[in-house]
């Protein structure tokens, strides 16, 4: 009978250290559509040039790190297009859609000139370690009272680990400063927001939904963090606009 298992054992217990270290397909970014459109400061919207993206992740997450109890991804390697083209298309579709300000393709047509430090820009899955050890010596214990082999418990152990669900807690972030200049090249507007999405969901430790889990928490964060720095952006050509009227 143990002659018998163990070309299953062997064979799943390679299904399972496999899906463990594997992130899929490249993944894409599936930013949803902006419903808030701001009404308009004045006659034309500001003309607003999107000068650059400085990356400035930390290395945890251009690199992915972890396994089974911490993951962080999507790691770099596995978008598929540069994490900065991906939140610059994000804020320009944002800035479109609401209205807020006319982006422009040339500095030489602004009126304000946008830059952006993208500080953060990732998710990390986390599990409890004791959780997850329980489960393994119960699956070791079991398939050892059935088999009585060694090797097989080991499997049993990976198995049961891998295969059934744990608490498991997502956390998505997205951290942008943010900096606006005038055609003086003065400091306009400069602000820093946090975008940032928790919530504990049943996950086996060997689950591997990336795309998934960016489409449901990554996407939301870029969102929250846009909407804050929208609508403080928002505020300060208002009140510049007034102060301007003042003036006149």
């Amino acid at each position: 009978m143990v002659r018998c298992l163990r070309p299953f054992w062997l064979g799943a217990l390679v299904v399972v250290i496999a899906a463990a270290g594997c992130g899929g397909a490249k993944i894409r970014f599936h930013y949803p559509s902006e419903s808030l459109v701001y009404p308009r400061l004045g006659a034309a919207a500001p003309a607003l040039y999107v000068d650059f993206i400085n990356d400035l992740r930390p290395e945890s997450q251009r690199t992915g790190a972890g396994r089974f109890t911490t993951i962080r991804f999507p790691a770099d390697e596995n978008w598929e297009l540069p994490v900065n083209q991906i939140y610059y298309q994000a804020l320009v579709q944002d800035l479109t859609q609401t209205d807020l300000v006319e982006v422009v393709p040339l500095r030489s047509q602004a009126d304000y000139f946008l830059e952006v430090d993208l500080e953060h820009l990732g998710c990390r899955v986390s599990r409890r370690g004791g959780a997850l050890a329980l489960l393994a010596a119960g699956g070791g214990a079991l398939t050892y009272a059935l088999t009585q082999s060694v090797g097989a418990a080991v499997a049993g152990a990976v198995i049961a680990a891998g295969a059934v669900p744990l608490p498991t807690e997502m956390r998505a972030v997205c951290q942008v400063k943010l900096r606006v200049f005038d055609q003086d090249q003065e400091l306009f507007f400069e602000r820093t927001c946090l975008g940032e999405v928790s919530k504990e969901v049943w996950e086996g430790a060997t689950a591997r939904k990336d795309q998934e889990w960016v489409d449901a928490y990554l996407a939301v964060a870029v969102k929250r963090c846009n909407a804050c720095l929208l609508g403080q952006l928002r505020q300060a050509l208002l009140e510049a606009g007034e102060d301007l009227e003042t003036l006149q």
